[in-house]
């Protein structure tokens, strides 16, 4: 008799598991899910007392508030074997302020910021979207992000949503819907450069430059009329002498059929040359933490004229730094720290400028003055 063969007892299905994610993968994911890399693009208004005195103090050294998970780029690391000591110093400080805090956005932000002071652009722009990546609620990081990538080139549209992110975060600076006006003039977006120009004005009524903007929107949109109106209030705020207002009202001029008035407004134009001043808060912070010595020595002298002797001797310290014995050094130096009443040290420092220049008339009565007074 034979035997029934024996049934096989039927296996459950397994499913098989999938392959692991790729890293890219993984992160292409984890950037979908938190909205990926932003697709971003005389006087001022007080805005708002101590807020943005103290929203512009640049510090590298904050703790992150969260870990972020996204993936994060290389640090860059620009070459500064032939940049003067405290400024490799000082990049090469904040980079490993970066190191030790990769998640932390003001560290991020504090060093693109020093990159952008001593014009490293890329590596500010690299550091600056990392900060918006890891610090979505300061407006600072997207507003020099916008500035920094409108520098090198990046397509008017991303340019105008960083400062958009920007103008939401913090509404008060009237730099940035100007400067987002700007980008969409230029964009060709004409009714939304309006309303930022208007915006501008509407938080500072002595902003001439935008002014100018909507004079020239105006223009560009066949309302000559319009453009008159708005081009004369900023020739009134003093943009009198500056060639682009003055083109951009003769063509006005021109296009309502005031021929003898284009005709003068553009003679004035062809001779004009004066910038009109962008008054910017954030950008004068930028400027300030430039470490080199060209810029911390007229910083030193805009500050000795205005009598603010302390701050110009510490900027004048970094400036003997890299110029040690120029005559400039020893006078301005000398002169600060007469003026500190610390005269036993401006004296020798006096007599040096004074070698070192002989024939200069201005070092040699200070120096004079103050042996007198040390006498």
């Amino acid at each position: 008799m034979s035997r029934k063969p024996r049934k096989r007892k039927k296996r459950p299905a397994t499913r098989r598991s999938s392959a692991p994610a790729s890293r890219l993968t993984t992160t292409a994911q984890t950037l979908r899910k938190r909205g990926g890399v932003a697709a971003i693009t005389g006087g001022i208004v007080l805005l708002a007392g101590l807020l943005l005195v103290a929203a512009l103090v640049f510090s590298g050294s904050q703790p992150p508030t969260e870990t972020t998970e996204s993936f994060a780029p290389l640090i860059p690391a620009p070459d500064t074997g032939s940049m003067e000591g405290p400024v490799r110093r000082r990049l090469e400080q904040a980079r490993t302020t970066v190191e030790r805090q990769p998640d932390s956005g003001p560290a991020w932000g504090g060093y693109g910021a020093l990159c952008d002071a001593h014009s490293l652009y890329e590596c500010a722009e690299v550091c600056y979207t990392r900060a918006t990546e890891l610090d979505k609620s300061d407006f600072r990081w997207f507003y020099l992000l916008g500035f920094v990538s409108e520098l090198r080139g990046a397509p008017a549209d991303r340019v105008a949503a960083h400062y958009e992110r920007a103008a939401l975060l913090e509404p008060r600076l009237p730099t940035t819907f100007y400067r987002l006006g700007e980008v969409l003039t230029r964009a060709g977006r004409l009714d939304e450069a309006s309303v930022a120009y208007n915006r501008a004005i509407a938080i500072d009524t002595q902003l001439t430059v935008a002014y100018r903007g909507l004079g020239q929107v105006a223009l560009a949109q066949g309302d000559p009329d319009a453009a008159i109106v708005h081009l004369n209030r900023a020739m009134a705020l003093g943009a009198d002498r500056n060639p682009a207002t003055l083109a951009s009202l003769a063509q006005a001029q021109m296009r309502v059929g005031d021929g003898t008035a284009a005709e003068a407004t553009a003679a004035r134009a062809a001779t004009a040359t004066a910038e009109l001043p962008i008054p910017d808060p954030v950008r004068l912070r930028i400027n300030e933490m430039n470490l080199s010595s060209a810029e911390s020595a007229s910083r030193a002298a805009r500050l000795i004229q205005a009598g603010r002797y302390e701050a110009a001797l510490e900027q004048m310290r970094v400036v003997e730094e890299s110029r040690p014995d120029e005559p400039v050094t020893h006078y301005r130096i000398g002169v600060c720290l007469a003026n500190l009443g610390q005269l036993d040290e401006a004296l020798p420092r006096l007599r040096r400028a004074a070698e070192l220049v002989p024939d200069n008339e201005i070092v040699r009565r200070e120096f004079e003055r103050v042996r007198d007074l040390v006498e």
